[in-house]
């Protein structure tokens, strides 16, 4: 974007600095001239080494420390441990019935018991819903699958 602007500003100073007389320039608009352009190219390259880098980079000084890992630990158990936290179990399902009709959730009480990661499931996914018994909470399951989650059930 700067370099169109900065063509556009030094083509328009050469239309407006060259003089309509057949005589020429004389020797101080020829100094201003070659000012003008020297200030636009030092301009130019100002902002040409503020966008580089330049090789300086911020480092974080805090140190990274891993998970410390077992001796017989790879990186399929890591791998089926991650994919293990995507499962819930198909037990804490719901069926609610409500004014409106049956809701079906998973159950936060049941997950908090039979789910060990309850506490990473998405708080945009957690509902309320008012039954004759009472609010109940839990969990919407398409929410969650749409989140990664699924079910433990066989199908």
């Amino acid at each position: 974007m700067f370099k169109h602007l900065i063509a556009g500003l030094t083509a328009a100073s050469l239309i407006l600095v060259t003089p309509a007389q057949a005589g020429g320039l004389d020797r101080d608009e020829v100094g201003k001239l070659v000012l003008g352009i020297a200030a636009v190219a030092a301009l130019s390259a100002v902002l040409d080494h503020r966008k580089k880098d330049n090789g300086t980079r911020v480092h974080d000084n805090r140190r990274h420390n891993p998970a410390p890992r077992s001796n017989n630990s790879n990186r399929w158990s890591d791998l089926n441990q991650r994919t293990n936290s995507r499962v819930i179990p198909h037990d804490c399902m719901r069926r609610v019935e409500t004014r409106f009709g049956t809701q079906r959730m998973f159950g936060r009480r049941c997950l908090e018991r039979n789910y060990t990661f309850v506490n990473s499931l998405p708080e945009r996914c957690a509902v309320r819903v008012y039954t004759d018994n009472g609010p109940r909470r839990g969990f919407d399951p398409l929410c969650l699958r749409e989140q990664g989650y699924r079910s433990d059930r066989r199908r």
